[in-house]
């Protein structure tokens, strides 16, 4: 399996997903965005939002090797500072945008592990950064696809 194509399909599952797309029409009032491989130091601006970005992270291939192992990084982002007092309880506000953004990272998730790619397991690892560049919260998945070498196969591919 070659990682850039493995992207594509990732990319093309994602912007083709009916969950994604209903929620993010529902949520903010547009299509979210897929962008592959991106300008780190340019990021898209709040128009895009919401948006996934997806880029080759690493590789792992050789002849002693059982499994190659591709991991994609994948990075969802929402923009959004609207805040709510607690339905029930007076003196908690309630930010939404972290709520949001975990939705739209499991739709991701779940589209991403929804993608035809044979029969390879896919992984991942999470983490959130919603301070930094606060409206702009952001979670970064290391998808990792785990593919059988087979008898025949080339192990370095």
């Amino acid at each position: 399996m070659d990682i850039t194509t493995l992207i594509d399909d990732f990319a093309e599952g994602i912007a083709q997903d009916p969950d994604v797309l209903e929620w993010a029409n529902l949520t903010y009032g547009q299509d979210h965005r897929v962008f592959v491989n991106f300008d780190v130091e340019n990021p898209p601006g709040e128009s895009y939002c919401p948006f996934v970005m997806l880029m080759p992270e690493s590789k792992r291939a050789g002849q002693t090797i059982v499994d190659r192992s591709h991991e994609v990084h994948v990075v969802c982002c929402v923009h959004d500072s609207e805040f709510r007092d607690h339905l029930s309880i007076s003196n908690i506000t309630e930010y939404l945008g972290v709520s949001r953004l975990e939705a739209f990272r499991k739709l991701v998730e779940t589209a991403l592990a929804s993608v035809d790619i044979g029969n390879p397991t896919i992984d991942f690892d999470i983490e959130y950064d919603t301070i930094t560049d606060f409206p702009f919260l952001w979670c970064y998945m290391a998808a990792r696809v785990d593919e059988p070498v087979t008898m025949g196969s080339d192990p370095l591919a």
